[in-house]
């Protein structure tokens, strides 16, 4: 049977209005009610399936609306509807049970969107295996995969970590060696799991749209603000926020995250509202962060802040006793996703895996084992199903182009000044990874935004079209 959605708006004619548009005609049955008083009556004769509720109306508020049915109802999909634009009022919606916030005019493509998507999810969450669960479980500790000792003193911070209540982390390590998984499991293992999750990867936007991203604005902070935005700091509040790539943060946005980390307070652009937050922060990156700061490009304040507890996570060919197992670990995931009956991996291939030195670290482990998967017709992973590793491209002419490797032979002319030759190996770097832009960052040991930066520097953005490679 279609689910039943109350529609509560003291505008009926708003109210038959997203009634009208709420997806394809008899997707939803849909009941409508002006007084907040009548629909609550009618969750306790028939309890509907979701509710979308105004936030301003005469005789009870959307919040109040929203608290009572969160204390009968306790996974009952409530979205509440602002034609306001009061960020404070619809925040205080939110913590008090409301699944989501629309602003006026709403958006009935995204209501509805959301509002599918809360509706699957609810029979997980009456099931007692909510999503943020299920999300806990797929990055608890047990998902850092490993016994080498490394590994176990990975599992031991982790653990440590997230038994103290708000510490800043910083996590360093290599491209591939798995800061995101870390991040997530410090969460998901800690009381802050109750909140959100949030990252985002500071080299992958200018600054002026990361400061967005990160503080959110006011109504006509700028010429595209046609509505108040949530940051992903607010958005975080009572959860994690994790920022990967810390070092290439801005000199400006560095001043304001010190400022957020010392008073738990900011601004969304062009307001002079204050809001509190209470959050963990998780950083990490690839590069040498006390060497950045030694270049003057991070500032040292900020570096003393968020490395009060710091971890570096090793890199595969230093843990190279777990490969069978995260191979093994891979090849089971890709196996269901696949639809395969892949039941193991042969000894010979095991062999070939272990002899390679893994510069992309088990990132590049990974995506290996995927391929490896898309084309073996089984029963177990062979040999010859594993793509070539280490036939790379050099620089003697004419050799086939490649994936590229850390340790693969560039020839570069004598007499170059380390200028040109910094130009000649990005050059031959990105040659060898066939364009392919974060494999090339990857061996670099630099980020995307900074390949992009000496690219433009030297002149070789006008070469030929190159891979973004994150697909």
């Amino acid at each position: 049977m279609n689910p039943r959605i109350y529609i509560l708006d003291d505008d009926l004619v708003y109210a038959k209005l997203i009634a009208a548009n709420l997806g394809p005609a008899g997707r939803f049955r849909t009941e409508l009610f002006d007084r907040p008083e009548a629909l609550l009556a009618r969750c306790v004769e028939e309890p509907p399936d979701a509710v979308i509720t105004d936030l301003v109306m005469p005789d009870l508020s959307g919040v109040e609306v929203a608290r009572r049915l969160r204390t009968a109802h306790r996974h009952l999909p409530i979205f509440v509807l602002t034609g306001h634009a009061d960020i404070a009022t619809a925040v205080e919606a939110l913590k008090s049970g409301a699944t989501e916030y629309l602003t006026k005019p709403v958006n009935v493509d995204e209501l509805t969107t959301l509002l599918t998507r809360a509706l699957k999810e609810r029979p997980l969450l009456e099931e007692g295996a909510s999503v943020e669960q299920a999300r806990g479980e797929q990055f608890s500790l047990r998902a850092i995969l490993g016994q080498h000792p490394k590994v176990e003193q990975v599992r031991a911070f982790v653990a440590r970590m997230a038994a103290i209540p708000r510490p800043t982390v910083l996590l360093l390590g290599e491209s591939g060696t798995g800061k995101n998984l870390v991040a997530r499991a410090l969460h998901y293992s800690s009381p802050h799991s109750v909140g959100r999750f949030v990252e985002i990867n500071c080299s992958a936007l200018p600054a002026n749209l990361l400061e967005a991203e990160l503080f959110g604005y006011k109504k006509g902070a700028f010429t595209d603000a046609r509505e108040a935005k949530r940051g992903l700091i607010e958005v975080a509040d009572g959860g994690t926020l994790f920022l990967d790539e810390i070092a290439d943060l801005s000199p400006e946005l560095q001043a304001k995250l010190l400022n957020v980390l010392e008073s738990r307070r900011f601004r969304r652009l062009g307001s002079t509202e204050e809001l509190e937050v209470s959050l963990r922060l998780i950083t990490a990156t690839n590069r040498d962060l006390e060497q950045v700061v030694a270049s003057g490009a991070f500032r040292a304040d900020l570096y003393y802040r968020i490395g009060v507890a710091g971890l570096t996570l090793p890199p595969l060919r230093e843990i190279k006793t777990d490969l069978p197992i995260l191979a093994e670990h891979f090849r089971s995931a890709f196996s269901q996703e696949f639809k395969k009956h892949v039941d193991s991996i042969e000894p010979a291939a095991l062999a070939a895996l272990a002899s390679w030195r893994w510069p992309g670290n088990v990132r590049e482990l990974r995506n290996v084992i995927e391929r490896a998967m898309i084309f073996t017709e089984g029963p177990a992973l062979k040999r010859s199903d594993l793509p070539p590793l280490g036939q790379r491209a050099t620089g003697g002419g004419g050799g086939a182009r490649g994936t590229g490797a850390a340790h693969a032979t560039f020839q570069l002319p004598k007499g170059l000044t380390l200028v040109d030759a910094e130009r000649e190996y990005i050059r031959l770097t990105l040659d060898a990874t066939n364009g392919n832009i974060q494999r090339a960052a990857e061996i670099l040991g630099i980020s995307r935004k900074n390949l992009w930066e000496k690219r433009k520097k030297y002149g070789l953005l006008a070469e030929a079209p190159l891979e973004d490679g994150t697909g």
